[in-house]
């Protein structure tokens, strides 16, 4: 690691479930640590009500504004 750059982290907190419900399910995943030049892609799943959580993720480079 070059010690001229130094590395950045965040902490990046998970989406909600949604709707909101009481029977809701947890998220799997509550955050993600990622670099300054990194994203999450949050993956989802669906229960058979049709509530929606937080199954798992991805971290990807993130994408330059152009």
């Amino acid at each position: 690691m070059d010690e001229s750059t130094p590395q950045h982290s965040r902490t990046v907190a998970a989406p909600q479930p949604f709707p909101h419900s009481a029977r809701r399910p947890p998220n799997l995943v509550l955050t993600v640590t990622v670099g300054d030049d990194e994203e999450v892609e949050w993956l989802w799943a669906t229960t058979q009500d049709g509530i929606s959580y937080v199954s798992g993720y991805n971290i990807v480079k993130r994408r330059d504004a152009d």
